[in-house]
């Protein structure tokens, strides 16, 4: 049997996949990243009454000192993409009987997130009263805190396989303190705080404490894939958009290609999937060609819960924070967590002059569009008074207005089990299949986490081929992708299966 060309496809344009490309095509490797929406990002961002709206709800991220500045510099293009300092601190919002000044209904207290988490001083006094702490239960959450930021490694690593609210607990003796801080301690990872895993929780704690203010991607979070995919192009992967991946070819647990919904085949000895991990083992490949106990592995994994997603545009500036997190339980409803970031704070050019945007999540589970939009109310008084559009999207729902459908799940949940050393692996045990993004590998939540990914996932392609990972390219090959991406076409079905 010929042994397939050392061509890469890599299938979603999201950040992981258009970040997997761009390295890939860095490393000399010939490219097709392959994408089934009409643009990268799939669907990331999208315009409307002069606002352009990021399509899902982002986590802020370090800029230049993450992952994402990582790709870039990997790349040789450091400065591709500008990351913004907000205008506003983050700030915490919990649910309580405060009232307005005229009696109004209940307002949300508020804690302003320090730069940096070491001055604890006024942001723990400010938590202690919203979670309804005693001076003593206030002096334990700042020791939490502060304990969380200076953490190691190995420290994190022990507390990957407990629960946030059972790592809580061992501060805070009293259960419905545990369970509130727990639930802010878990806000990241979109997951209630008697699931998530506290070595992942406070893993993105301690990335919070020492990566300065927050930053965002300057014209929006669809930038970063845009950037990357131009870049992958530059040094000579194809792109195509509008490209269904129906299928990954594969002859004796090993790849040789993959066809398209029209029926285009293409051949590649490399095949990196950015879907979650039960799709691309039952519906991309199909089960037989892994082994018993990889397929009974990925049945048992948990996804990341569907999220309620609303988008606000507002007629001004009223949220005063670059983002907005905190726990809601409304009339007598157990506390549900919800995130939402300010764009506009970022960069005010994504909305009309003295407009505001805020794009804000929550879990499916427990929250819905009415009750999410109710709890930013709370947290931000007088915010419906000055709507020029809401767009909302729950887990399931006809498509809104500008967005997609339903929230799909969002990789692999990171719950005990699913973190750490036990995380999915980036390859697997079909030869030349790969995944990147946030279903496998990596570290970190959002943008982060899919570009920490796609990192990992390209060093073990590498690896695999046997390349010292701080050799330079291979111009030669990139010179001879677009020839063989151009002739990939002619690599008939009945070919690669007979």
């Amino acid at each position: 049997m010929d042994e397939p060309p050392l061509r890469a496809v890599v299938i979603g344009a999201g950040v992981g996949g258009a970040a997997a490309a761009l390295l890939l095509a860095r490393a000399g490797i010939p490219t097709l990243l392959a994408e089934r929406a009409r643009r990268v990002g799939g669907s990331a961002a999208y315009e409307r009454d002069g606002f352009r709206v990021d399509a899902y709800t982002h986590m802020l991220c370090r800029g230049e000192a993450g992952p994402l500045g990582d790709v870039l510099r990997r790349a040789g293009h450091a400065d591709a993409i500008t990351f913004r300092e907000g205008r506003e601190p983050a700030a915490l919002a919990f649910a309580g009987a405060a009232r307005g000044a005229r009696g109004g209904g209940p307002r949300a207290r508020r804690a302003v997130v320090p730069g940096e988490l070491r001055r604890l001083a006024g942001f723990a006094r400010d938590l202690a009263r919203g979670l309804e702490l005693g001076p003593l239960e206030a002096a334990r959450a700042a020791r939490l805190v502060a304990h969380a930021a200076s953490m190691r490694d190995v420290d994190l690593a022990a507390c990957d396989d407990v629960t946030a609210e059972q790592y809580v607990a061992r501060f805070l003796a009293r259960p419905a303190a545990a369970a509130g801080l727990a639930g802010l301690l878990a806000l990241p990872l979109l997951l209630p705080g008697a699931e998530a895993s506290a070595g992942e929780a406070l893993f993105a704690l301690r990335q919070i404490a020492r990566g300065g203010p927050p930053r965002y991607p300057e014209g929006g979070a669809g930038r970063v894939p845009d950037v990357f995919s131009r870049l992958a192009q530059e040094l000579g992967a194809a792109v195509w958009t509008s490209s269904t991946v129906r299928r990954v070819l594969v002859r004796d647990r090993r790849v040789c290609g993959v066809e398209l919904a029209d029926g285009t085949a293409v051949a590649a000895g490399i095949v990196v999937s950015t879907a979650d991990l039960p799709t691309t083992v039952s519906a991309l490949v199909g089960e037989a060609h892994f082994p018993e106990a990889y397929v009974a592995r990925v049945r048992a994994l948990r996804p990341a819960p569907r999220r309620v997603e609303v988008k606000i545009g507002l007629r001004r500036r009223l949220v005063a924070a670059s983002a907005l997190a905190g726990l809601d339980g409304g009339e007598g409803a157990s506390p549900s967590p919800f995130y939402g970031v300010v764009p506009t704070s970022f960069d005010p050019s994504l909305a009309p002059p003295g407009h505001e945007l805020l794009c804000a999540s929550a879990v499916a589970s427990g929250a819905s569009v009415d009750g999410l939009v109710r709890a930013l109310d709370r947290a931000v008084p007088g915010l419906l008074a000055d709507v020029v559009f809401v767009d909302g999207s729950p887990a399931g729902s006809a498509e809104a207005p500008g967005m997609p459908g339903g929230e799909r799940a969002a990789g692999t949940a990171q719950v005990p089990g699913q973190v750490g050393r036990a995380r999915p692996a980036v390859h697997t045990p079909v030869r030349g299949l790969y995944l990147a993004g946030r279903a496998a590998g990596g570290r970190g939540v959002g943008m982060e986490l899919a570009a920490s990914s796609a990192i990992e996932c390209v060093d073990r392609i590498l690896v695999d081929l046997g390349r010292d990972l701080g050799a330079p390219p291979r111009p030669e090959l990139a010179d001879i992708a677009g020839d063989l991406l151009e002739r990939a076409a002619a690599s008939t079905l009945s070919r690669l299966t007979r």
